[in-house]
């Protein structure tokens, strides 16, 4: 038997017991698009729907562009409620 036989086999059964068509299944998204739709769903999350501004991402720049600042050990930095802090290791 060949595949186009069994194909004729088949829709004659179909038609005989009438059974609909079979309806086309949806492809699988392949490993790639689904961890690409993942990290999309992952950056909407993080930003809140919202990107950066450009002066946040200047702000940001600065800060691990200058010496002493950003990611030293003992550097104190300002909170978003406004209190100090100290980076401890």
């Amino acid at each position: 038997m060949t595949r186009s036989e069994i194909n004729e086999g088949a829709a004659w059964a179909r038609h005989t017991l009438r059974k609909p068509e079979p309806v086309a299944a949806k492809p699988k998204l392949t490993q790639t698009e689904r961890i690409a739709a993942w990290m999309a769903e992952n950056r909407k999350a993080e930003n809140g729907g919202t990107a950066q501004t450009r002066a946040a991402v200047e702000q940001t720049r600065r800060d691990l562009s200058t010496p002493g600042s950003a990611f030293t050990v003992g550097a104190e930095r300002y909170a978003a409620d406004g209190s100090r802090w100290q980076r401890v290791a």
